[in-house]
């Protein structure tokens, strides 16, 4: 343990601590900034092109921040060979940005990539300036985040709309949105429990910490009643088991926890079948809650203009007008109509660029164990979850965050002779 007693206040450790804290805060403020909602708004505002006073906070919060990076960490045109997992995030970032041109709703398209360029650089000033323990301590900054967020909607309910009235969340955020917070927390928080003997660099916490916030999130999550939501945390949790142990003891866990499920399945059945159903009729279910004919019509849209998309934003507004659903419900789908194949093949190559290099740096020696558990379950989480909203696959919200993160995480863990740990200080 290091006793910052012993540095100069000038030390590159102090500064380096320092950095850590104020890029952790830079990613919560960003997540706070573009989730956060403190006014019931109607679907149609948000592409109408008139920002109210929380839209020009959120728009004056991504200013700090990217004035912040630029004055603090001053960076200076380079030419270096780069990775091609990061060329890939910076090819999606220009993706966000050629669609906006042709975008019906320009501005707000405008906004939202800028946004996402704020994002890229604070992700990148992570790979540059600071380390796998900045990731660490975002990780549980988010979990403390999350799990004070569900205390206080639970002891201070704001009003809700009529449709979800019977729907748990905070402030007034639709409560799909609050499962995919909640989702990701449980997720993260239940890697750590599992991990919790694999040494790893950032903050570590006493094991009744864990688990009580885990058990403040899970029952959030289940309060949500959000299902795609819990079906992320439920494969989430279950890729960490599975990256946790290995050889015959991850076939052990396997048959465990098939014989667990089923028997928990068989007891709960009702409370289950409740939860999933929601009191909707079947012919509803079956259409996923109009999804199926959602998808129906904007793969009708995807077809019109295959290559590059309807633009940045487009969804939010094609769907709307027909089907009165804002968003493509499906990150695929909304990639597929924003920003057509070019769009999804960019982004399909930073998602398999993330699990490539989390692979690779199973190499690593040593190898660093919960950091891979941590990556390969949040994503695989939130891609699980994308089956059913459109978040992973659209700008500036908690999913986005996620995706870069982790696209920077697994650039840190990269096999020896590519590693980007820094020693504290270093300028890369």
């Amino acid at each position: 343990m290091l006793d910052h007693r012993h540095f100069p206040t000038d030390s590159p450790v102090l500064r380096s601590n320092s950095d850590s804290r104020a890029l952790t805060a830079c990613l919560l403020a960003l997540i706070v900034a573009s989730e956060y909602k403190f006014r019931l708004r109607d679907q149609d505002q948000s592409v109408s092109g008139n920002p109210d006073v929380f839209v020009l906070l959120e728009i004056a919060t991504y200013a700090v921040v990217a004035c912040w990076l630029f004055v603090h960490f001053r960076p200076a045109p380079r030419l270096h060979t780069a990775h091609w997992v990061t060329l890939t995030a910076y090819a999606y970032v220009a993706t966000l940005w050629l669609s906006t041109t042709y975008s019906p709703y320009f501005e707000m398209a405008l906004v939202r990539s800028w946004q996402m360029a704020v994002l890229l650089a604070a992700t990148r000033s992570v790979v540059r300036h600071s380390g796998r323990a900045t990731m660490h301590l975002f990780a549980h900054s988010y979990c403390v985040l999350v799990s004070a967020s569900v205390v206080f909607g639970a002891l201070v309910p704001l009003p809700r709309r009529e449709s979800q009235a019977d729907r748990f969340t905070w402030l007034y955020l639709h409560p799909v949105t609050a499962g995919q917070f909640l989702a990701i927390a449980v997720v993260v928080l239940v890697g750590y429990v599992l991990g919790r003997r694999n040494t790893h660099t950032g903050p570590s916490w006493p094991l009744p910490v864990y688990l009580g916030m885990l058990l403040i999130c899970t029952v959030g999550l289940v309060a949500t009643n959000t299902r795609g939501a819990a079906l992320g945390a439920l494969v989430g949790s279950l890729t960490a088991l599975w990256v946790r142990w290995r050889g015959t003891r991850r076939l052990e866990i396997t048959a465990f926890l098939s014989v667990g499920l089923l028997a928990i399945g068989l007891a709960a059945t009702p409370l289950i079948t409740a939860f999933f159903t929601r009191g909707h009729s079947m012919s509803r279910l079956f259409t996923l809650n109009s999804r199926t004919e959602l998808w129906g019509y904007a793969l009708e849209e995807f077809f019109e203009r295959p290559l590059y998309g309807h633009g940045q934003s487009a969804t939010r507004g094609l769907f709307l007008d027909e089907m009165g659903l804002g968003g493509g419900h499906n990150a695929v789908i909304n990639l597929m109509v924003n920003s057509g194949l070019l769009g999804l093949v960019v982004w399909s190559a930073l998602v398999f660029g993330i699990l490539l290099n989390t692979a690779r740096a199973a190499r690593s020696s040593p190898e660093p164990r919960q950091d891979r558990i941590l990556v390969y379950a949040v994503l695989v989480g939130m891609l699980a979850n994308s089956v059913f909203t459109e978040s992973l696959g659209a700008p500036s919200n908690v999913a986005a965050v996620w995706l870069f993160v982790l696209a920077a995480w697994s650039e840190l863990i990269r096999p020896p002779g590519r590693e980007r740990e820094l020693v504290p200080g270093q300028r890369a």
